[in-house]
């Protein structure tokens, strides 16, 4: 999000140099620099005992394409926790603290949000999904590669969850 008024007291931001930053959105009444923002998401692959990876279908968007647990982290929530929350919530998997790996970032510039990626590891192999989530399913490996969008960021999450396995 770009700022043209700042967002505590309306006035219309000014461009002002701010040190190393160049020029910034500044509100000269709050005397504050307006920082462009971004969502900060997780995106997560759920793996079992046997190695399998949990992808799901959503019931809104792109219902056709499988992709990994993803959501908006809350205000006041790590990482981890925002992870295993919305894990539970969407499959109803409970993560216990050690079952998470994280992966890497990444940018999704379509929708201006900073991706934190997690392996999960689970020995709970039974879903109960939520409204959001149209289908659920565990894959092999390959199989996970092959099921996402080719060059999607859940494609990156899949292959290195499972140590970089190659492409087809």
């Amino acid at each position: 999000m770009k700022f043209t008024f700042c967002p505590d007291c309306g006035a219309k931001a000014v461009l002002r140099q701010i040190g190393d930053e160049g020029a910034v959105p500044y509100c000269g009444n709050c005397r504050r620099p307006l920082f462009e923002m971004f969502s900060t998401c997780v995106l997560s692959v759920v793996m079992n005992s046997a190695g399998e990876i949990l992808l799901i279908r959503q019931s809104y968007g792109d219902t056709a394409r499988f992709v990994g647990v993803a959501g908006y982290m809350k205000c006041g929530e790590t990482a981890e926790e925002a992870a295993a929350r919305e894990i539970a919530e969407e499959t109803g998997i409970a993560v216990k603290p050690g079952e998470m790996r994280y992966l890497f970032s990444a940018w999704h510039e379509a929708r201006d949000q900073l991706m934190l990626c997690f392996c999960v590891r689970t020995e709970q192999t039974a879903f109960r999904l939520s409204d959001e989530v149209a289908a659920a399913q565990w894959f092999s490996p390959e199989d996970a590669a092959e099921a996402v969008r080719k060059g999607s960021i859940i494609e990156r999450v899949v292959r290195a969850a499972c140590g970089g396995i190659a492409s087809r």
